[in-house]
This record gives structure tokens, sequence and C-alpha cells, in this order.
């Protein structure tokens, strides 16, 4: 399990104890980082246009945020054949990119899981707090 899925965020759907869906219905960001530029945009590109199909919800962004150099990142999704935590890569540009969901549903976020993204990319989500990364909620 990834550190992130330990949190109570908006996209933690079950409770383990009671397994009754938990679901939150608040903002939330989509954090895509990735060590190349065209494949955070067509990730980026590839989230807006799904979260567009879902009835009611809206979405900010993307908005490109600085790139910077990364003494090592961690690839989660490119995987050696002897290694099960991923691949480090050190000295990386990190290209990063943030969506903004405003007014999620359960069915946008549970079909979240089933879209193919490429291995380069790694996903966060983060809940809206206080407008983060310059990206605001509707008035």
């Amino acid at each position: 399990m990834y550190p992130e899925a330990k949190s109570t965020v908006p996209w933690d759907l079950a409770d383990k104890k009671t397994q009754k869906v938990r679901f939150s219905s608040a903002s939330f960001y989509i954090v895509i980082d990735g060590i190349r530029s065209e494949s955070v945009r067509s990730v980026c590109s590839t989230l807006k246009a799904y979260v567009k199909t879902c009835e009611g919800v809206r979405c900010r962004g993307p908005k490109a945020l600085k790139t910077e150099r990364r003494r090592w990142m961690r690839m989660r999704e490119m995987r050696k054949a002897d290694s099960t935590k991923g691949v480090y890569l050190s000295q990386t540009l990190r290209h990063r990119s943030v969506l903004l969901v405003i007014q999620p549903t359960n069915d946008m976020v549970a079909g979240l899981i089933g879209i193919e993204l490429p291995s380069d990319v790694n996903i966060r989500i983060e809940p809206y707090d206080n407008n983060q990364y310059d990206l605001r909620e509707d008035r």
C-alpha cells in the first residue's frame, strides 16, 4: 500500500472496519509528476477529458508547476524484474501539473481507477486546502 492511501482523503472510499462507503464530495487536487513533459501533459488531458464526461463534476486546470531538478525520484509504476518498489532515478528533472476537481461524485472517483496511464508518471491526490496551488473553486 502506498503511504498516501493511509490518510483520509476524498478518494479513500472504503473503511476497513465497517466496509461502508466513506466518500466526501469535497474538492481535491490531482497532482501529476513525471520525468517527461509530454507524458505529464497527455495524462492531464486524459484525466480532464474523463472528468468532463461525468455529470455535475467540474475541473480546473491543468496548471503547470515549476520544473525542478530532484536529487532522486521514485517512479512506482516503472519496475525492474527483481524490484517491487519501483525505480529510483537520480538527478532527474521533475515536471509537475495539477488539476482541481470540483464537486466530485462517487462514480467519478471509482472510474479514475480504470484509466490507463503511462508508467513514467506518478499521480497523487491532495485535499483542497486554502488554494495551495493557485487554482480556485467557483464562488
